[in-house]
């Protein structure tokens, strides 16, 4: 089957549900997996770096609920394209505190 890319309509919309609802669904379901990974697999030593996981992931599911709050409908191709700063910083912070966290929990577990 050979597809026509001329006749493909690359829709802005499907790009902005991709970028606003993906990422940060995707990100969470991760760190949720790789939670679950490490606490069903792993010794009772390693219950802390699967907890951060769990509380990255719970993290990042409120940002990505507040930032579809705030933004409304994004769908709406009317109204231009804007960038969400405060988010990513926010996400870039809590990012930054769980890599901490874990180097102090994998640091500690050699004591």
């Amino acid at each position: 089957m050979v597809i026509n890319r001329s006749s493909v309509r690359f829709s802005p919309r499907l790009a902005r549900q991709r970028t606003f609802e993906g990422a940060y669904w995707r990100t969470c379901l991760s760190a949720f997996g790789f939670a679950l990974i490490i606490l069903r697999i792993f010794e009772p030593a390693f219950y802390n770096i699967g907890l951060v996981f769990v509380g990255f992931g719970a993290l990042m599911l409120a940002i990505a609920a507040l930032r579809r709050r705030k933004n409304g409908d994004i769908f709406d191709t009317t109204k231009p394209f804007e960038t969400g700063g405060g988010f990513v910083l926010l996400t870039s912070l809590l990012a930054f505190a769980t890599y901490v966290t874990l180097l102090v929990f994998i640091v500690r577990l050699g004591n």
